[in-house]
């Protein structure tokens, strides 16, 4: 007998979020951002419960708040293209994290330097 689709989106969700080490509030906190709606921790309480059906929107916000394809998230058992291709999305978007950390010290980087030497200025 095979799982109902979001049955198994329940149980994969849960399973990439304890991966990933994120608790339930974090995985809606998440969600909440891509949605730009408040979602209570206990929506994804139910949800991996399987107490409560998810809708398209919520399914896409966990697919993002996850940082995986959605695909991974409906498949019951996943081949080896799909693993890799799984893979390669996930190192994707942390080299994206990445590139946007290093824009980020570079910016704060030169916002201190600029600081610093007004503060040098004004104290001369």
């Amino acid at each position: 007998m095979s799982r109902l689709p979001g049955d198994t989106f329940a149980r994969c969700m849960r399973c990439e979020r304890e991966r990933q080490g994120l608790s339930q509030a974090e995985v809606a906190r998440r969600m909440a951002g891509v949605l730009r709606a408040a979602v209570d921790p206990s929506t994804v309480v139910r949800i991996e419960q399987q107490t409560r059906a998810i809708r398209l929107d919520e399914a896409v916000a966990v697919s993002r708040a996850l940082g995986v394809p959605i695909t991974v998230l409906l498949s019951d058992d996943l081949d080896t293209d799909a693993r890799v291709d799984a893979c390669a999305a996930e190192l994707a978007l942390a080299q994206q994290e990445w590139e946007q950390a290093g824009t980020r010290v570079e910016r704060l980087t030169e916002t201190l330097r600029s600081l610093r030497r007004q503060a040098l200025a004004e104290g001369a």
